[in-house]
């Protein structure tokens, strides 16, 4: 579900948040996003838990 980054291995997410305040991590609804007026989003690197509970943020790309 979500890209590798070959070289280091990470996963890479982009960690969303809303004109409203509300921030999550997606996989795949990054290019949405940035049609959204107000919306920041931030490349971040990690990995997702294998029990499928979340995605855990290691570092923000920059």
């Amino acid at each position: 579900m979500f890209r590798r980054d070959s070289n280091t291995g990470e996963e890479i997410a982009h960690r969303i948040t809303t004109p409203d305040g509300r921030s999550f991590v997606t996989a795949t609804n990054e290019p949405f996003w940035r049609t959204v007026e107000g919306a920041q989003i931030e490349e971040v690197r990690g990995h997702n838990d294998p029990r499928g509970t979340g995605f855990f943020v290691e570092r923000t790309v920059d």
